[in-house]
């Protein structure tokens, strides 16, 4: 059976179940004349996509859509795969009893059984999966990939958008800027002329390199610090529009590079942060690039001035904020010395 007939099926069983359910009591009519209220709304493709006003089944495809739902106190009712080191440990126990109905792409058997009424779903996805999406439930795209991936608060917006929590989510952001600000004025005396630069890795024998305008400049920016201008240089140099599920036609502000080269990337860096997971970890093939004797080389390496941060690409809140802790950590430690 087709995935498109195997959706349609689901979706005919469990729409039968809603029937049904609602027959059976005079609840059920005041709450589909609730859900039946909309919205229009714009998605990060462009296209207008009228959503319930006030959703109450989301579905998410992928965490970075997830962890602004949970930022909002709004669980989604399925989601996309997650690793459990990458997220707040907090969360571990609510998050395990979602159930997972995307991988590297949606199963839509188990999407159809959690009966969203809305669907989040990154903007990787061609015209055929978004239509078998559809079928299930309306499908609003945020921004995962593309020329605007730096811009994290604006995916975040674009989720709180479509869920119809702007307010709360301005609460957040009104929060996290008080807290750079606070580390900015409180820290100034070692940010100041201090330049800093982000590595991973995601592949063998090669490094990953985040611009200044990438999701861990608008965090550490405003702390004070400069931005290696060596990395930026090679990221401009390297990074293309060809990136991994990068649809846009533009490049993006980050760009994996040959070990070769690295020494060319991070000169300049009086401080590096490395990527790591929401527990201060490293996944094995950023411990190999921290191994490996280019990286050892660096001026900042030598100096004993490498530090965990987070995870580089930010999927809300949640993430900002630890990548803060980390930082304020960093800085106490470089202050040190």
């Amino acid at each position: 059976m087709s995935l498109t007939r195997l959706s349609t099926a689901v979706i005919a069983g469990t729409a039968g179940l809603a029937l049904l359910a609602g027959c059976q009591g005079g609840t059920g009519e005041a709450a589909s004349s609730s859900s039946s209220e909309t919205r229009t709304v714009t998605d990060a493709t462009g296209a207008e996509v009228e959503v319930p006003a006030n959703p109450e089944a989301v579905a998410t495809l992928h965490y970075a859509a997830t962890e602004t739902l949970m930022d909002l106190d709004a669980p989604p009712v399925a989601q996309g795969a997650y690793q459990e080191p990458a997220v707040p440990e907090e969360w571990v126990d609510e998050l395990g009893d979602i159930p997972v109905a995307a991988q590297q792409e949606p199963d839509l058997e188990k999407l159809a059984e959690a009966e969203p009424d809305l669907i989040l779903s990154p903007n990787v996805y061609d015209s055929e999966m978004i239509e078998q999406l559809e079928e299930i439930a309306p499908v609003y795209q945020f921004t995962l990939r593309g020329g605007e991936r730096g811009d994290w608060k604006q995916r975040v917006g674009e989720v709180a958008d479509a869920v119809n929590k702007a307010d709360e989510l301005d609460e957040l952001d009104d929060e996290f800027e008080a807290r750079q600000k606070e580390l900015a004025d409180q820290y100034s005396d070692v940010t100041e002329g201090t330049t800093i630069g982000v590595a991973s890795s995601f592949e063998e024998n090669s490094a990953y390199l985040w611009g200044s305008e990438n999701m861990l400049g608008t965090i550490l920016t405003p702390l004070g610090f400069d931005w290696s201008a060596d990395e930026d240089a090679m990221v401009e140099k390297y990074g293309n529009a060809d990136q991994e599920g990068n649809k846009s036609g533009k490049a993006e502000p980050e760009a994996q590079i040959s070990l070769e080269v690295l020494d060319k990337s991070l000169s300049d860096a009086d401080v590096i942060f490395v990527d790591s997971d929401l527990r201060g970890d490293y996944d094995k093939l950023t411990e190999a690039l921290l191994d490996s004797a280019v990286f050892k080389d660096l001026p900042a390496v030598k100096a004993g001035h490498v530090y965990p941060i987070g995870k580089a690409t930010i999927a809300g809140y949640a993430d900002a904020e630890y990548g803060l802790d980390m930082a304020e950590q960093a800085i106490k430690d470089y202050q040190k010395d």
